[in-house]
């Protein structure tokens, strides 16, 4: 971080007013370096796949995130130490302590907190119980009362809700993909892992739209000999070529061992060593609700 802050990379912004958590401006070169990742990932997506590209607002009525179910579900727990007054999230405090923290609720994060005496990291005091917080900025979009609206946690709503116009777009016949490069923002509760959890940040998404019932992919063949490092659910590590891990199941269709590949050829391509890069499967008490299979790229340090 301090290297990266001397060669003008990206350095902590408003640093002369104080400096806000999880906010960070990129100088010269971090500028350009971030404009050269989303290039290399547009070359592959956009020019090499075909996908289109859209740019929405960054800010979107309350209607959509009710839809989405980010109203209702886009929370964290936080915990606030009695004494200093400030707030942790939660399931961090427990790293180490259980499996899996990130999958606890309210009732069991308290009860593990309170199992593991785990105190206030600041100043040793009491921690109050945990509480759901949503990590979505509000807004009000016009004046008066006006109409609530939220920055976007994600880049991904826009691709649904324009899926008419897209479907359109691409002459009514799918497969077909779309994708967008912006910003998103996210409330994090305490983004104190430098630039790794922001409260501002790039995103580079794509959404892609086949038929429920055939997952396969016109061009599997150019990515079926790519060696991929797997760890699948409750599993050790396998290394394995994308061919077969579509063929044995491993992972759950060919659709989604393509991006697996793909993700991977990204990675590679704008400097991350392929020996410290694999894919692990999200355990069953991790997944998404709406996921039927999901998979993480993990880079080793």
């Amino acid at each position: 971080m301090a290297l990266a802050k001397r060669r003008g990379f990206f350095h902590p912004a408003f640093e002369i007013y104080g400096g806000v958590a999880g906010m960070y401006d990129f100088g010269p070169l971090g500028a350009a370096l971030k404009r050269n990742v989303a290039d290399h990932w547009r070359s592959l997506y956009v020019l090499g796949e075909g996908f289109g590209e859209i740019d929405s607002p960054n800010v979107s009525p309350e209607a959509v995130f009710v839809a989405s179910g980010h109203v209702a579900e886009f929370s964290d727990f936080a915990v606030q130490c009695d004494s200093c007054k400030e707030s942790f999230r939660a399931d961090h405090l427990l790293e180490g302590l259980v499996p899996n923290p990130d999958s606890l609720e309210g009732p069991a994060l308290s009860a593990a907190l309170r199992e593991h005496g785990v105190k206030c990291p600041s100043c040793g005091g009491i921690l109050g119980e945990p509480y759901a917080f949503n990590l979505m900025f509000q807004t009000k979009i016009g004046p008066g009362t006006g109409r609530v609206g939220y920055l976007r946690p994600e880049t991904a709503q826009a691709m649904f809700f324009n899926f008419g116009t897209l479907y359109r777009h691409f002459r009514e016949a799918l497969p077909f993909g779309v994708v967008q490069v912006g910003k998103g923002f996210r409330n994090e509760i305490s983004p104190r892992q430098g630039m790794i959890r922001l409260r501002e940040f790039n995103m580079m998404e794509a959404e892609v739209f086949v038929w429920p019932d055939d997952k396969t992919w016109p061009r599997f063949d150019d990515v079926k000999g790519d060696v991929l490092r797997l760890v699948p659910q409750n599993s050790q590590e396998i290394t394995i070529t994308a061919g077969e891990a579509a063929d044995k199941g491993i992972i759950k269709n060919q659709a989604l061992t393509y991006f697996v590949a793909l993700t991977r050829r990204f990675l590679v391509g704008v400097g991350i060593d392929d020996r410290r890069l694999r894919f692990r499967q999200h355990l069953s008490d991790e997944m998404a609700h709406y996921a039927s299979d999901c998979w993480d790229a993990e880079i080793e340090l």
